[in-house]
C-alpha cells in the first residue's frame, strides 16, 4: 500500500519534489495546497503558481489558500475525506497552523535548503551566499529534510545532504543544486524514515547565524559614493551611514562581520551574486539624463579594491562597467 502524501508549496521546486514522489510507486499524491492565483507583471495578468498548474495537469485534488490558512481551508480538507501519512511543505510561504501539522498520521515534513541550524528563514540561499567566507561562514552548505514543528525551521532533522558553494553561483544555482540533490533521494529518505530505518535528530534551539528573513529591494541597495570608496584603492573602509537602511548596510556597518575594508569588499562581491536575480544589488547614479538606477550584475575583489565587472543602467542593456562609466557624472 503506497504512502499517501499531500504537498504544500508554490514554486517549480515544489513541483520538482512532487514529481519525484509521483514517479515513485511507494507514494501516492493525495492532494496539493498552494496560494491562489496572483496578478503579476505590468499588465497584472492573473497567474497560477507552478504547483497549482501542475496539479491541474495531473488531475490532482488541489486546494487554494487565500490570505492565510483558516478554518475555511480546514473544512475543505475535511470534505476531501483523505487520510494522509505525510504532509510535505516546500516553498509554501505561509505560517502552518498546528491542526495542519497534526493532519498526517506519520509526520509533517519540510525541505529547507540550508545546513540547519544555520540560515533558518525564507531566504537561506541568499544569506548563505551573502555571508560565505565572512566570520565563520565558509562555503559548505546542505539541503535538509526535517520533521516540521511550530518553530521556525527548528524541527528534528531526518537527513542533510551536503554540498559546496561555488563562489560564482547566484541564488539560482544554489537552489538548483540543493533541490536536485534532495529530489534524487527524496523517495528513499521518506520511505526509510517511515520504516524506522532513519531516526530524526533534534537540532539546537538557537541558530549560530542570522535569521534568513524575507528580502526586499531596500536590503540590496548601496550608495554610489560608498561603491566609489571601495573602488578607490587609496580610500578607507565605508563608514556607518545614518541615511542608509536595509540588510546590506546592517552588515557593512557591523564590526564583527566587516571589521576591515577587505571584508566590506568581500560582502559587496558576495551581494552581487546573492541578490541575483532578485532583488539585485543596485545603486543610484547621476547621468546627463538625471538620476538612474544601476544594477551591479557582477563584481569582484582585487586585493583592497572592488571592481565592477558587469552593470546595467536603467533603460540600457547590460554591459561592462568600463563601457558605461564615462556616462556617470
Amino acid at each position: 500500500m503506497p504512502y499517501q502524501i499531500a504537498i504544500a508549496g508554490s514554486t517549480h521546486y515544489t513541483v520538482q519534489m512532487a514529481q519525484a514522489l509521483a514517479n515513485d510507486s511507494r507514494f501516492e499524491l493525495a492532494f496539493t495546497l498552494s496560494p491562489e492565483p496572483k496578478t503579476i507583471g505590468r499588465q497584472q495578468i492573473l497567474t497560477k503558481n507552478p504547483l497549482h498548474q501542475w496539479s491541474l495537469e495531473k488531475n490532482l485534488a488541489h486546494l487554494l489558500v487565500e490570505k492565510k490558512i483558516d478554518d475555511n481551508l480546514h473544512q475543505k480538507i475535511k470534505t476531501l475525506n483523505k487520510k494522509i501519512d505525510f504532509l510535505l511543505v516546500v516553498d509554501f510561504g505561509y505560517l502552518v497552523p498546528q491542526w495542519l501539522l497534526d493532519l498526517p498520521q506519520i509526520a509533517p515534513l519540510n525541505i529547507h535548503p540550508s545546513l540547519l541550524p544555520k540560515w533558518r528563514g525564507s531566504s537561506p540561499g541568499q544569506f548563505a551566499l551573502l555571508m560565505q567566507n565572512l566570520m565563520e561562514n565558509g562555503q559548505k552548505s546542505a539541503v535538509t529534510l526535517m520533521v516540521m514543528n511550530a518553530g521556525l525551521d527548528q524541527g528534528p532533522i531526518i537527513s542533510q545532504l551536503p554540498f559546496t558553494i561555488d563562489s560564482a553561483w547566484t541564488q539560482t544555482e544554489y537552489y538548483q543544486t540543493a533541490f536536485n540533490l534532495i529530489a534524487a533521494q527524496l523517495g528513499d529518505l521518506v520511505s526509510s524514515f517511515a520504516e524506522g530505518k532513519i531516526k530524526s535528530q533534534a537540532q539546537p534551539l538557537e541558530s549560530p547565524t542570522l535569521i534568513a528573513r524575507r528580502l526586499n529591494k531596500e536590503d540590496s541597495f548601496i550608495a554610489w559614493q560608498d561603491l566609489q570608496i571601495l573602488m578607490d584603492i587609496k580610500a578607507e573602509k565605508i563608514k556607518a551611514q545614518t541615511n542608509c537602511f536595509g540588510l546590506l548596510y546592517d552588515l557593512l556597518s557591523n564590526p564583527e562581520i566587516c571589521p576591515t575594508r577587505l571584508a566590506q569588499i568581500k560582502l559587496v562581491t558576495n551581494a552581487s551574486h546573492a541578490f541575483n536575480p532578485w532583488p539585485m544589488l543596485w545603486t543610484i547614479v547621476q547621468t546627463s539624463k538625471g538620476e538612474k538606477r544601476m544594477k551591479i550584475l557582477a563584481s569582484q575583489g582585487q586585493g583592497e579594491q572592488l571592481l565592477l565587472t558587469k552593470v546595467q543602467i536603467e533603460g540600457k542593456n547590460p554591459c561592462s562597467f568600463n563601457e558605461c562609466k564615462n556616462s556617470i557624472l
